[in-house]
């Protein structure tokens, strides 16, 4: 066991679970006694032990959330790594929720590589409409690519689907509409309110411009392209990693990052806030704030970024073919 992996036992209490016996750390808080009102899967990037994620932890707690976490092995297994993955966190939901009265569905929230998984359970795993929110921090569709291909009908595509107990009235509805933005109109309203009314999966990406390792072609933007149904946040001049916590002991994976443009400490710092603030107000399924922009003026700052993405690249420099192989792309 590696000293990242033993650092997450900070986290939670280890658990083996599912049909692959999945190492995993759970973190619950009762409250006056009662049992967690719903689960929520953390999933981190590439490599990144679960002890960089506390802040976000307590976030989820602080909601009553059962929380379990998966540091992501991008090493292992060696080939399809992202849909095995992705299997395991829907075995593990299946186990744990013979084990918790009452939760029928989940959450998961999953950085990097970690939030192209938890794409990836929700376009594979969810036939039976158990999982109401993705938040997919800065996610990179890479090594294979899944949701960004060059040729669209070749691409995973994230469901516009209804959740459990839609009303009878638009589930008949629904059930010959493919689109969320095609079922809105048909029901004479907003794709918020459907997402609202109809317990839809409402997907969340939020994305930074200083990734080096991560194209264009295949980050948050062009994910939130392909699928225009989902929210897309622009954290502008934040790093990566910032929605990590600091660490001072291991800066192994740390130093790697800054070797590149890793970001403006203040921005960083605003938008981890920003994004604990999403997390806290996921369950209720309402507005996040100020970072949701409205789905027109995503697409034009979308736009207008590119250049920006380019030149995050350049800087990266030599610190781009370390920071592929830690990061595992």
């Amino acid at each position: 066991m590696s000293s990242d992996e033993s650092s997450d036992n900070i986290f939670g209490e280890e658990r083996i679970l599912g049909k692959n016996k999945v190492r995993v750390f759970i973190a619950s808080r009762k409250r006056l006694g009662q049992w967690p009102t719903g689960i929520t899967f953390l999933l981190t990037a590439a490599n990144i032990p679960l002890s960089k994620y506390l802040t976000i932890r307590d976030a989820l707690l602080s909601t009553n959330q059962m929380v379990v976490g998966y540091m992501i092995n991008a090493l292992n297994p060696p080939i399809g790594n992202h849909r095995h993955k992705a299997q395991n966190v829907r075995d593990v939901f299946d186990e744990l929720q013979t084990e918790v009265r009452g939760i029928d569905t989940f959450d998961i929230v999953g950085h990097s590589v970690g939030g192209k998984i938890a794409l990836l359970v929700a376009a594979l795993h969810n036939d039976d409409n158990v999982i109401r929110n993705v938040i997919a921090l800065d996610p990179v569709d890479q090594s294979p690519v899944e949701f960004t291909r060059a040729k669209k009908e070749k691409c995973l595509s994230l469901p516009g689907a209804k959740a459990k107990q839609p009303s009878s009235a638009s589930s008949k509805k629904m059930t010959s509409i493919k689109s969320a933005k095609a079922a809105a109109t048909a029901l004479g309203k907003s794709v918020e309110e459907l997402l609202i009314d109809d317990h839809m999966i409402q997907f969340t990406l939020t994305h930074t411009d200083t990734g080096f390792f991560v194209k264009n072609e295949h980050n948050a933007r062009a994910i939130h392209k392909f699928n225009p149904h989902t929210k897309l946040i622009n954290h502008r001049n934040a790093g990566h990693m910032c929605y990590c916590d600091d660490d001072d002991s291991r800066v192994s994976w740390k130093a790697v990052m800054n070797m590149a443009n890793n970001g403006n400490p203040d921005r960083n710092r605003i938008c981890k806030e920003e994004t604990i603030a999403i997390i806290k107000n996921k369950n209720v399924r309402s507005s996040v704030g100020k970072g949701l922009k409205n789905a027109k003026k995503d697409v034009v700052d979308s736009f207008k970024d590119f250049k920006k993405d380019a030149e995050g690249v350049a800087r990266g420099g030599m610190a781009s073919v370390m920071g592929k192989k830690m990061m595992g792309f």
